[in-house]
């Protein structure tokens, strides 16, 4: 599927700061020069901006411009959206790669799996542990429990990309409803993710849905908390 040409001026920029084209803090060329640089409108520059500032590249300020953000070299989860791993390496230009340590049918899981995904009893499940390592730094230890009529032949191989892909070629996910808390990594976590016993970590219970509220996959994964934030949108009630 051809991208939009803001999404390619976003990547366009999104490259050009990676490099050091524009560095911390220094102000990108206004809306008018970028828009005669890819020879497109103003609007069109507009949105790819707007794109950058959600994935928290640029920050925007009306009466001065538009400057690149400091980062702190983690990854933040959320800040684009529902993504998967490989999606949110890949907008860092990070090597995302996966270790699958299980994957295997099971009709016996705990309680909490079969009231989150809603499951029959002895409905079969995809019961997949993996490691997802950025650059080959591990990064997150992943348990998922995925509902296998919608992978039913599912590989160790194809365990080892995108699930988010390969569910999408059967459903659109539309959503997710996650629980985050904080933890102190046990020494076997810890093992697995290269780095030091007691160590905190940030505790993930996401359950993904399709568009039509149909539970996908529930997945209990710990992130480094020395590699990732979490960002989230709040609103107040008025």
């Amino acid at each position: 599927m051809a991208k939009y040409l803001y999404v390619e001026i976003a990547e366009a920029l999104n490259e050009d700061v990676r490099a050091g084209i524009y560095g911390v803090h220094q102000k990108l060329p206004s809306e008018t020069d970028l828009a005669a640089q890819f020879a497109t409108t103003r609007l069109t520059i507009r949105k790819a901006i707007d794109l950058l500032e959600k994935q928290q590249v640029v920050v925007r300020d009306r009466n001065r411009g538009t400057y690149v953000l400091a980062t702190e070299g983690k990854i933040s989860s959320g800040a684009s959206g529902l993504v998967g791993f490989t999606e949110a390496a890949k907008e860092l230009h990070l090597d995302a790669s996966t270790r699958v340590l299980d994957l295997r049918r099971a009709i016996v899981y705990p309680d909490y799996v079969a009231s989150k995904l809603q499951l029959n009893e002895q409905e079969s499940v995809w019961q997949i542990e993996r490691i997802r390592m950025a650059d080959n730094e591990p990064m997150t230890h992943e348990q998922i429990y995925l509902k296998q009529r919608i992978l039913p032949n599912l590989t160790a191989h194809e365990a080892q990309g995108s699930l988010y892909r390969l569910i999408e070629q059967e459903m659109p996910i539309g959503y997710a409803q996650q629980e985050l808390e904080a933890v102190i990594l046990e020494p076997g976590l810890s093992e697995l993710l290269e780095t030091t016993p007691g160590q905190p970590a940030f505790l993930a219970h996401t359950v993904a849905y399709s568009m039509d509220g149909y539970p996908i996959f529930y997945d209990n994964s710990h992130y480094r908390a020395d590699k990732y934030t979490f960002h989230n949108i709040l609103s107040r009630k008025h």
